[in-house]
Protein backbone atom coordinates (compact mmCIF):
# COMPACT_ATOMS: atom_id res chain seq x y z
CA UNK A 1 0.00 0.00 0.00
CA UNK A 2 2.81 2.47 1.05
CA UNK A 3 4.23 1.67 -2.50
CA UNK A 4 1.08 2.54 -4.25
CA UNK A 5 0.54 5.92 -2.42
CA UNK A 6 4.06 6.93 -3.07
CA UNK A 7 3.53 6.54 -6.94
CA UNK A 8 0.29 8.47 -6.66
CA UNK A 9 2.24 11.08 -5.10
CA UNK A 10 4.61 11.58 -7.29
CA UNK A 11 2.30 10.83 -10.12
CA UNK A 12 0.76 13.92 -9.08
CA UNK A 13 3.72 16.35 -8.74
CA UNK A 14 4.47 15.41 -12.02
CA UNK A 15 0.92 16.21 -13.69
CA UNK A 16 0.82 19.26 -11.73
CA UNK A 17 4.28 20.87 -12.22
CA UNK A 18 4.33 20.42 -15.96
CA UNK A 19 2.76 23.97 -17.06
CA UNK A 20 0.47 22.41 -20.02
CA UNK A 21 -3.78 21.95 -19.46
CA UNK A 22 -5.04 19.14 -19.89
CA UNK A 23 -6.48 20.45 -23.35
CA UNK A 24 -2.69 21.01 -24.86
CA UNK A 25 -1.73 17.86 -27.00
CA UNK A 26 1.06 15.89 -25.49
CA UNK A 27 4.71 17.92 -25.92
CA UNK A 28 3.14 21.57 -26.70
CA UNK A 29 4.93 24.29 -25.62
CA UNK A 30 3.43 25.69 -22.20
CA UNK A 31 0.98 28.31 -22.52
CA UNK A 32 1.30 31.94 -21.29
CA UNK A 33 -0.76 32.87 -18.19
CA UNK A 34 -3.58 35.19 -19.00
CA UNK A 35 -3.55 38.37 -17.03
CA UNK A 36 -7.15 39.62 -16.22
CA UNK A 37 -6.26 42.24 -13.90
CA UNK A 38 -7.26 46.11 -13.86
CA UNK A 39 -4.05 47.46 -14.96
CA UNK A 40 -3.64 48.79 -18.30
CA UNK A 41 -1.34 46.89 -21.18
CA UNK A 42 2.36 47.52 -21.35
CA UNK A 43 3.33 49.86 -23.54
CA UNK A 44 4.86 48.33 -26.82
CA UNK A 45 8.85 48.42 -26.79
CA UNK A 46 8.51 49.49 -30.94
CA UNK A 47 9.44 52.46 -32.05
CA UNK A 48 6.75 54.41 -33.07
CA UNK A 49 5.95 55.74 -36.52
CA UNK A 50 6.76 59.01 -37.07
CA UNK A 51 4.40 61.11 -39.05
CA UNK A 52 5.25 61.92 -41.94
CA UNK A 53 6.91 65.81 -41.66
CA UNK A 54 4.58 68.63 -42.60
CA UNK A 55 6.28 70.60 -45.59
CA UNK A 56 6.10 73.96 -44.72
CA UNK A 57 5.74 76.69 -47.48
CA UNK A 58 9.19 78.70 -49.12
CA UNK A 59 10.40 80.42 -51.65
CA UNK A 60 13.83 81.16 -53.37
CA UNK A 61 15.59 83.87 -53.37
CA UNK A 62 18.12 85.07 -56.34
CA UNK A 63 20.03 87.28 -53.76
CA UNK A 64 18.24 88.30 -50.22
CA UNK A 65 17.86 91.47 -49.35
CA UNK A 66 20.56 92.97 -47.96
CA UNK A 67 22.36 95.98 -47.10
CA UNK A 68 25.94 96.41 -45.99
CA UNK A 69 29.46 98.10 -46.96
CA UNK A 70 33.08 97.29 -47.05
CA UNK A 71 34.72 98.14 -43.46
CA UNK A 72 37.15 100.77 -45.88
CA UNK A 73 38.15 100.59 -49.68
CA UNK A 74 41.31 99.18 -50.92
CA UNK A 75 42.47 96.11 -52.37
CA UNK A 76 41.44 93.93 -49.75
CA UNK A 77 37.77 94.75 -48.65
CA UNK A 78 35.58 93.22 -45.77
CA UNK A 79 31.70 93.92 -45.96
CA UNK A 80 29.51 93.56 -43.31
CA UNK A 81 25.93 91.73 -44.97
CA UNK A 82 22.68 92.18 -43.20
CA UNK A 83 18.74 91.50 -44.03
CA UNK A 84 17.02 94.51 -44.91
CA UNK A 85 13.68 96.21 -45.93
CA UNK A 86 12.53 93.18 -44.44
CA UNK A 87 10.45 91.63 -40.78
CA UNK A 88 10.98 87.92 -40.56
CA UNK A 89 8.04 86.92 -38.58
CA UNK A 90 7.96 83.52 -36.22
CA UNK A 91 8.86 80.79 -37.59
CA UNK A 92 10.02 82.13 -40.86
CA UNK A 93 13.67 81.60 -41.77
CA UNK A 94 16.21 83.02 -44.15
CA UNK A 95 19.00 80.33 -45.09
CA UNK A 96 21.72 81.75 -47.52
CA UNK A 97 23.28 79.71 -49.98
CA UNK A 98 27.17 80.22 -51.73
CA UNK A 99 27.59 83.93 -52.09
CA UNK A 100 28.98 85.11 -55.43
CA UNK A 101 30.21 88.70 -57.01
CA UNK A 102 29.09 90.44 -60.43
CA UNK A 103 30.42 91.29 -62.38
CA UNK A 104 32.80 88.49 -61.86
CA UNK A 105 36.96 89.24 -62.45
CA UNK A 106 37.17 92.13 -60.49
CA UNK A 107 37.30 90.70 -56.77
CA UNK A 108 37.74 87.65 -55.61
CA UNK A 109 36.06 86.46 -52.76
CA UNK A 110 38.34 85.75 -49.99
CA UNK A 111 36.83 85.54 -46.78
CA UNK A 112 39.98 85.07 -44.64
CA UNK A 113 40.07 89.34 -44.78
CA UNK A 114 37.78 89.60 -42.04
CA UNK A 115 39.27 87.38 -40.02
CA UNK A 116 37.21 86.13 -37.26
CA UNK A 117 33.96 87.50 -38.18
CA UNK A 118 31.08 85.07 -39.13
CA UNK A 119 31.01 84.16 -42.51
CA UNK A 120 27.96 84.46 -44.92
CA UNK A 121 27.95 80.68 -46.26
CA UNK A 122 25.08 78.96 -44.50
CA UNK A 123 23.78 81.51 -42.30
CA UNK A 124 20.36 81.02 -41.10
CA UNK A 125 18.72 84.41 -39.96
CA UNK A 126 15.37 83.88 -38.25
CA UNK A 127 13.38 86.35 -35.94
CA UNK A 128 15.32 87.34 -33.04
CA UNK A 129 18.73 86.28 -34.66
CA UNK A 130 19.82 88.64 -37.30
CA UNK A 131 23.07 88.77 -36.06
CA UNK A 132 25.21 90.36 -39.44
CA UNK A 133 27.50 88.15 -41.67
CA UNK A 134 30.66 88.91 -43.43
CA UNK A 135 32.04 88.79 -46.92
CA UNK A 136 35.83 89.10 -48.20
CA UNK A 137 37.25 89.77 -51.09
CA UNK A 138 40.85 90.52 -52.66
CA UNK A 139 40.86 93.44 -55.85
CA UNK A 140 42.80 91.11 -58.49
CA UNK A 141 41.90 93.46 -61.65
CA UNK A 142 40.98 97.40 -62.39
CA UNK A 143 37.56 97.82 -63.27
CA UNK A 144 35.16 101.19 -63.30
CA UNK A 145 32.06 99.82 -61.72
CA UNK A 146 30.86 98.49 -58.29
CA UNK A 147 30.81 94.51 -57.23
CA UNK A 148 27.70 93.14 -56.36
CA UNK A 149 27.62 90.66 -53.53
CA UNK A 150 25.26 88.59 -54.41
CA UNK A 151 23.66 86.17 -51.42
CA UNK A 152 20.90 83.30 -52.65
CA UNK A 153 18.67 82.19 -50.22
CA UNK A 154 16.06 80.07 -49.46
CA UNK A 155 13.10 81.27 -47.28
CA UNK A 156 10.83 78.90 -45.39
CA UNK A 157 7.67 80.46 -43.66
CA UNK A 158 5.21 79.18 -41.32
CA UNK A 159 2.36 79.92 -43.40
CA UNK A 160 1.69 80.79 -47.01
CA UNK A 161 0.19 84.33 -46.34
CA UNK A 162 3.53 84.90 -44.06
CA UNK A 163 5.73 83.86 -47.86
CA UNK A 164 3.61 86.15 -49.40
CA UNK A 165 4.10 89.03 -47.64
CA UNK A 166 7.89 88.44 -47.21
CA UNK A 167 7.82 87.98 -51.23
CA UNK A 168 6.25 91.54 -51.49
CA UNK A 169 9.33 93.06 -49.68
CA UNK A 170 11.92 91.08 -50.51
CA UNK A 171 12.62 91.90 -53.99
CA UNK A 172 14.50 94.48 -53.83
CA UNK A 173 18.07 92.36 -54.09
CA UNK A 174 21.38 92.84 -52.67
CA UNK A 175 22.23 96.47 -51.29
CA UNK A 176 26.18 95.41 -50.96
CA UNK A 177 28.87 96.26 -52.95
CA UNK A 178 32.47 96.50 -53.44
CA UNK A 179 34.38 99.49 -54.63
CA UNK A 180 37.67 98.71 -57.34
CA UNK A 181 40.38 101.18 -57.23
CA UNK A 182 43.29 101.44 -59.81
CA UNK A 183 45.50 98.52 -59.21
CA UNK A 184 48.96 100.17 -59.85
CA UNK A 185 51.54 97.59 -61.31
CA UNK A 186 53.68 96.26 -58.76
CA UNK A 187 57.12 97.03 -58.04
CA UNK A 188 59.53 95.30 -60.19
CA UNK A 189 61.99 93.27 -57.85
CA UNK A 190 64.61 94.50 -59.54
CA UNK A 191 65.50 98.09 -59.43
CA UNK A 192 65.62 100.38 -62.99
CA UNK A 193 69.41 101.15 -63.16
CA UNK A 194 69.56 104.59 -64.77
CA UNK A 195 71.50 104.89 -68.00
CA UNK A 196 73.93 107.15 -68.69
CA UNK A 197 75.15 109.37 -71.25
Amino acid sequence: MRAISTVLVILLLVVGCSGTSSNDPPGAAPTEPVLTSDEPAPEPTDPESSQPEEKKPGFGLATAPVGGAPDEAGVEQCAAVSLTGVELKEGTTVDLGPVHLEPEGIFQLDDSICKDRRPCKDVQWKAGSLDSCYVGARQIANGSSEVKVVVPAQVTCATEEDCSDLKATAGKGSFVFFIPGELTPAPSETPETPTGG
